[in-house]
């Protein structure tokens, strides 16, 4: 078996009698409403990827499903969790795709060579408290023969999950773990100062590799490979690079050697570079990126404009209006979901400051502001709040800085 690499969740696994069964493919730039390119940029089109005998999609994330480029036979089999509420399948069934393998949490399917295994969310949220947490992740592993990978994409493992997977496996060959925080935080956050915004991220990358290296002793694999979640920011939210919650997966590469207290071999790999699984070889020479190069592609793409910039500024009023019919809307959802959540949400539209969440605590608020454009897509069901806070779009101001996840969960229920 061999995991051949395009980039950030996007690779095809190679089984040893042929199978070729290609992940998550997000290939275009521009998703999370525009903001997510790809570094270094791919040179890989949609059209290379159609002769494939399978695709498995984790989740409903761009970066891992674009939907507005997601083109391919509607006769190739799609892999995905059979869990509720499945957001995925919905969308796929609206597109025109029903040719799925539905598998369910923990159940193992044979495809051709390979033994499929599928699971849901093993936690709510890996570093914070949460009820609703992750709704839409799922991990995979592929075993062919006497070889097992996992590719956990966003899906982060507990320490009991990591214990159950190698009591499960055995012999894991290779696990693939995200590394990054991807997601507004603290880049989008006003409350924090510059300084506190770079405090912020060395802090939070350092609390994900270390947490990387606390797992993978209990994981054990052969080797291991920092994937899913590599981006940089294109447009006018060009400068909040800076200090996204987010590095290069050579930097985790080089945490993970100088500290991981077992010996595993750390595989990074370029676009359209594969490594053997079965002989724990790269079959390429490997070249770590160039940073300098990074902040030079960086400044090419800052004048990219979004779809939603494109549209007329809306009228004020009517968005009030509907705002208001919203977050009726959403404080149904609440309901329906049991949660009493301690934030106030607030939207600020020029200066305008809008309740549309009520907390149990008067003295937590989450103020949030975005352009007036984007906030009418998101009304219109267009665009949306998530994908919309991830790819930067919306700016915070927390009081106190203090995260409440389910928050964050439900605005994605903020609609018409």
């Amino acid at each position: 078996m061999k995991f051949e690499f395009i980039g950030n969740a996007a690779g095809i696994f190679h089984g040893s009698e042929g199978t070729k069964i290609l992940c998550d493919p997000w290939i275009v730039p521009g998703v999370f409403e525009g903001s997510w390119f790809h570094y270094p940029p791919l040179k890989t089109k949609v059209k290379d990827l159609q002769n494939v005998d399978a695709i498995y999609v984790s989740h409903i994330h761009p970066d891992h499903y674009d939907e507005q480029n997601f083109n391919f036979p509607k006769q190739i089999p799609l892999i995905i969790l059979d869990e509720g509420p499945n957001f995925l399948k919905k969308n796929l069934l609206k597109n025109g795709y029903e040719n799925f393998i539905d598998i369910k949490d923990k159940q193992t399917i044979k495809f051709n060579e390979f033994n499929l295994t599928l699971y849901k969310p093993f936690i709510g949220h890996i570093y914070e408290e949460s009820l609703l947490g992750n709704l839409v992740d799922s991990a995979i592993v592929f075993k062919d023969k006497n070889t097992t990978a996992i590719n956990f994409n966003d899906n982060t493992p507990t320490d009991k999950a990591c214990i159950d997977l190698n009591e499960k496996f055995k012999n894991i060959d290779l696990a693939m773990l995200n590394y990054n925080a991807a997601g507004p935080y603290p880049s989008c956050f006003d409350n924090l100062s510059e300084k506190e915004k770079f405090d912020e991220n060395k802090r939070i990358l350092k609390r994900n590799f270390d947490y990387l290296c606390k797992i993978i002793p209990l994981l054990k694999p052969k080797s291991v490979m920092p994937f899913a979640g590599s981006y940089i920011i294109g447009g006018k939210n060009y400068k909040k690079n800076k200090y996204l919650g987010t590095t290069t997966w050579d930097q985790c590469a080089e945490y993970l050697e100088k500290n991981l207290h077992s010996k595993v071999n750390v595989v990074c790999l370029r676009e359209n570079q594969i490594f053997d699984i079965s002989k724990q070889i790269n079959e390429q020479k490997y070249e770590k990126l160039n940073l300098k190069e990074m902040d030079i592609y960086i400044d090419s793409i800052k004048k990219y404009k979004y779809d939603y910039e494109n549209d007329p500024m809306p009228n004020v009023e009517k968005m009030i209006d509907d705002i208001a019919i919203a977050k009726k809307k959403l404080y149904e959802k609440t309901q329906q979901f049991k949660i009493n959540l301690e934030t106030n949400v607030i939207i600020n539209i020029d200066g305008l400051k809008i309740n549309i969440l009520k907390g149990k605590d008067k003295k937590r608020t989450l103020e949030c502001k975005m352009d007036k454009r984007l906030l009418r897509r998101i009304l219109d069901r267009k665009s949306h709040w998530n994908n919309a806070e991830i790819g930067t779009h919306i700016n915070f101001i927390r009081n106190p800085n203090k995260m409440e996840p389910d928050v964050h969960t439900i605005m994605s229920f903020f609609h018409l």
